[in-house]
């Protein structure tokens, strides 16, 4: 497979703004980069509709949300899409034992709540149909709300991994550093296709 084109600059507003993400995160943004080169309208809705669908949860704990992100995110992909997830929940106070644990599959550790995050988000992303019986327990704990919030995250997690691939710009891991600490990754279990 042939690298994607490359990218140059782009509108100094969003390149000042994806190089600011990028320092904040230590995450490439070439992806939308290449957004803006090849397609501005597909780089409007990326941005602007997805983005705003992206950030719209404001319903759960940031340690639920933050189980359901690595969950999903590490199903669709193990590199750089699962690191700014827990990049990302380090920044909002997450517990960095919470995440390795998380990343680590090691549902047994984690507290009852995020074990049941933790299950239904894989149910979910492996067209489990243990997910319908999850659900009512999800619902039981954090309202339809945070179901939907859930609803939003494990959409999230799926995405961007399947967009980078599908540009030429995904990688695979198996390692993911939670601080000081690298955790080995333990994706979870994909149904056949």
């Amino acid at each position: 497979m042939t690298a994607p084109p490359t990218t140059g600059p782009i509108s100094f507003f969003a390149e000042r703004s994806l190089r600011r993400l990028e320092r904040r995160y230590d995450y490439n943004f070439d992806y939308v980069r290449y957004l803006w080169h090849i397609s501005r309208p597909a780089f409007r809705r990326f941005t602007f509709g997805f983005g705003w669908f992206a950030n719209g949860r404001k319903n759960l704990p940031a340690d639920a949300g933050a189980i359901a992100g690595i969950v999903s995110t590490l199903h669709a992909d193990c590199g750089p899409c699962t690191q700014i997830t827990v990049n990302m929940a380090l920044e909002a106070g997450v517990d960095p034992t919470v995440l390795s644990m998380a990343i680590a599959g090691d549902i047994e550790a984690l507290p009852n709540d995020l074990a049941l995050v933790y299950r239904f988000t894989k149910a979910i992303v492996n067209g489990d149909f243990q997910a319908s019986v999850l659900r009512d327990q999800i619902v039981t704990r954090y309202g339809e709300k945070g179901l939907i919030d859930l609803s939003t995250i494990i959409s999230v997690g799926q995405v961007y991994p399947v967009l980078k691939r599908t540009l030429g710009f995904g990688e695979t891991c198996l390692r993911v550093q939670v601080g000081p600490q690298t955790v080995d990754a333990r994706r979870a279990d994909a149904k056949a296709a």
